[in-house]
């Protein structure tokens, strides 16, 4: 150990007496000159070590292709200074330099007076992320050969200290022609672009996967995994576009991570709901440890720029943990899924599984090397080079949106299909209700009868049955089934069935018999009033859980009884009424009274009750107007007189 420390002192004596290498343009074909190479570096700040007078034998030599924490300096942040020479040939007056990235923000000096710089300085620093620049050094013209002092004052954040060594990163400073320079310096440029050309071409797959996911929402919109799926691809979009803008630009690196930390979260949080529902997941402990995952590491990163005591590399292990527990509910969620037979999982298992090995890897290799437990960052690496650099990360995500696009693609077009044939379904039961629940009602001797019949969309749950018997007395039967679509019209066409074959004329049979037949054959159940009106107006009414019948305006009390289908047998009591000559006698369904208008007002019973007396057409379209929610049947029965008058 005493050896190693002597030869340590020797070493920085030797150093001390040599100066800061002199970068000549007088070499070479060209006025370029490579300035890699050693550089004198004090750590500290003083204005005056701008000055070309200022002697600065005794400062250390750095190489100016390696940031200083790997040359002796590792975990400090802040201020320090690199100094060098470059002699200029006569004659040559238009000169600059072309420097790469530097951490974190810099000013550039040549003999003492600023010539540009990067970034800002305490109190008002700013962590950046500095692309490579060129800055003319403004020398005038001079006939004779020259020596211009270069000094770089650099500031290093200290929250990047600890992982990230201060100054050059890497070799390529040179000095020359100005107009060589912003050759090479456009170069680089163009060697960027290309560089970036996987973040380019990711921001645009998905901006193209978000707007088609979007597209087949806005065709579907009850189906939300679209929705979820396009916010998700949106937010991946938005952050390589953020990726490669900070590629060119000085753009803040608290400001556009703290953004890049909001599009995780929300993208996180869209793809997991798109997941939950794409592969009918339920709300589970793991669900909700899930969402648990995505906005713990959102706190944690914001507690760090409040400046608690965390860091970094903490904050990120965090984040690698969170993520393997995110991934837990993911992978969980495709195996139960897959298991089951959904084909929509059997796609994703190679994608996903790929990501839950490799991302909490990728996190946990970043974090292992920003808190110094590995030398050299390998979170990610290149997979493919040409015509571009891309990563295994990127790879993986073409992988997973390829899968993405095809699952979409294919649960469309099964839904569309499914919908074709629905559509024919639909068609089919609606020709058929159209033959048995006739939009008008069949004219009788000795009565007029009008009836409406308004379906809230393609079929119906309403029905109503008008028969005349062979002693002139007509019976009518009115009704409503519970629920709506395809099911509730093959329970109508069960009901008329049922009411054309039977023999039962009394009120309360007829209900009886109806409840034999659909009793445990439906799953809901069904409102009927059936009402018999004698050719002398003598009214016998039952009752099964339907709205009453109305009789000049005015409803007949009545007992409602239970509806159809909810007990093996139900009492149904009569009741009875008389009907004048001229009388009116409607009935309705329940589509009329729960007609609701813009503001959530119903239709109600008393406005029912002031139109009852008018036609039955007039009631129907007063209630579709007001706002149809459901269907809408009215009937009126009204009794003649030249039957009445044959009668006596």
């Amino acid at each position: 150990m005493k050896r190693f420390t002597l030869l340590i002192v020797l070493t920085l004596a030797f150093c001390a007496g040599l100066h800061a290498q002199t970068f000549s343009l007088e070499t070479g074909r060209q006025p370029v000159a490579s300035l890699d190479g050693l550089w004198r570096f004090h750590t500290g700040d003083n204005p005056q070590w701008a000055s070309p007078s200022l002697d600065d034998s005794a400062w250390p030599l750095l190489r100016s292709d390696k940031d200083w924490a790997s040359q002796g300096y590792k975990g400090y942040g802040g201020f320090a200074w690199y100094r060098f020479r470059l002699a200029v040939p006569a004659g040559l007056d238009d000169v600059s330099l072309l420097l790469p990235p530097l951490m974190t923000s810099y000013q550039v000096f040549a003999n003492g007076k600023q010539v540009g710089g990067f970034g800002g300085m305490p109190p008002h620093g700013v962590a950046y992320r500095t692309p490579p620049a060129a800055y003319r050094l403004h020398l005038g013209q001079s006939a004779e050969p020259r020596e211009v002092t270069i000094a770089l004052r650099v500031w290093h954040w200290p929250g990047w200290s600890s992982y990230f060594g201060g100054g050059p990163r890497q070799g390529g400073s040179l000095a020359g022609q100005s107009v060589l320079i912003d050759q090479q310096l456009q170069s680089l440029r163009d060697a960027s672009v290309l560089s970036s050309g996987a973040s380019y071409s990711m921001g645009l797959l998905e901006l193209i996967a978000g707007i088609m996911a979007f597209l087949l929402f806005f065709i579907r919109r009850r189906e939300t995994e679209y929705l979820w799926f396009a916010l998700t691809e949106f937010t991946g979009a938005i952050t390589f576009g953020l990726e490669v803008y900070s590629h060119f630009h000085p753009v803040p690196v608290l400001s556009i991570d703290e953004l890049n930390e909001v599009l995780a979260v929300i993208g996180s949080l869209t793809y997991l709901l798109f997941l939950k529902k794409l592969l009918r997941g339920r709300r589970s402990l793991l669900f909700y440890m899930a969402i648990a995952a995505v906005v713990i590491p959102f706190l944690l990163y914001n507690m760090l720029l409040l400046q608690i005591s965390l860091t970094i590399g903490a904050v990120d292990m965090a984040n690698a943990v969170c993520l393997l527990a995110f991934l837990v509910w993911v992978f969980d969620l495709l195996v139960r899924q897959a298991k089951q037979g959904l084909p929509d999982a059997r796609l994703l298992l190679a994608p996903v599984l790929l990501s839950a090995v490799w991302n909490p890897l990728q996190g946990a290799l970043w974090a292992a090397f920003q808190l110094g437990w590995l030398k050299t960052d390998l979170h990610d690496f290149d997979l493919v080079m040409h015509p571009f650099p891309v990563s295994l990360a990127v790879c993986i995500e073409i992988l997973f949106l390829i899968a993405m696009l095809a699952i979409l693609s294919n649960r469309f077009m099964r839904s569309r299909r499914e919908e074709q044939r629905m559509i024919s379904e639909l068609e089919a039961a609606r020709s058929l209700q159209s033959l048995l629940v006739p939009a008008v009602a069949q004219q009788t001797p000795g009565f007029t009868v009008e009836s409406v019949y308004l379906p809230a969309s393609e079929v119906g749950g309403d029905f109503f049955h008008v028969h005349s018997a062979n002693d002139g007395s007509l019976l009518i039967v009115v009704g409503d089934v519970s629920g709506k679509g395809l099911q509730a019209a093959m329970t109508v066409s069960a009901i008329i069935g049922a009411l054309r074959s039977a023999t039962f004329t009394r009120p309360a049979e007829v209900i009886d018999n109806l409840n034999r037949v659909l009793h445990g054959q439906i799953a809901g159940f069904v409102t009927c009033c059936a009402a018999l009106i004698s050719p002398q107006g003598n009214i016998t009414i039952a009752n099964a859980g339907h709205l009453s019948p109305y009789r000049n305006g005015k409803e007949i009390a009545i007992d409602a009884g239970l509806p159809i289908g909810l007990l093996q047998h139900i009492d149904c009591n009569e009741s009875t009424a008389q009907l004048g000559i001229g009388d009116r006698l409607t009935f309705v369904s329940d589509g009329v009274v729960e007609a609701r208008d813009a503001k959530g007002e119903l239709f109600g019973f008393e406005r029912t009750a002031t139109l009852a007396s008018r036609t039955a057409e007039f009631i129907a379209e007063a209630a579709q107007s007001f706002g149809q929610e459901d269907d809408i049947t009215v009937l009126s029965v009204t009794l003649t007189a030249e039957l009445q008058g044959a009668t006596a």
